[in-house]
């Protein structure tokens, strides 16, 4: 999905758009640092995992994720206050991932689509230092 084709997705949600923030690709696409993502992964609120509940038939997961629907995952991270990083509201409306936060999970991470993306990132933070 590119930019336009996930803002259309992010309209079609069912959740107060307080009470999640996109992560990973999507959140690198809204930033307009990345070309696509092949899937939508939000981090919700308490009250947004209620409210996903209430309008979809949430899967759980393995892992802690459910899945919303076709295209889009989501994990419960609890309360916004609580988080080390906060997610950063963007003029599209919608709030995404801290990108200090993701960065760090790049970092850590062993997946190859992961390394790839680390210079991407580390380029967007030098620039907007």
């Amino acid at each position: 999905m590119n930019k336009k084709q996930l803002l259309e997705l992010l309209n079609t949600l069912k959740i107060s758009k307080n009470e999640f923030w996109v992560l990973s690709s999507g959140a690198l696409v809204l930033r307009d640092i990345y070309d696509k993502a092949n899937d939508l992964d939000i981090a919700v609120t308490d009250e947004g995992l209620r409210e996903l509940k209430n309008n979809y038939n949430l899967k759980s997961k393995y892992n802690g994720w459910y899945i919303v629907e076709e295209l889009v995952e989501c994990v419960c991270k609890g309360s916004i206050e609580n988080l080390e990083y906060k997610p950063q509201l963007l003029e599209c409306g919608y709030q995404v991932q801290n990108i200090k936060e993701y960065y760090n999970h790049l970092l850590s991470s062993s997946k190859e689509k992961n390394k790839l993306r680390i210079p991407i990132v580390e380029d967007y933070l030098n620039k907007n230092k």
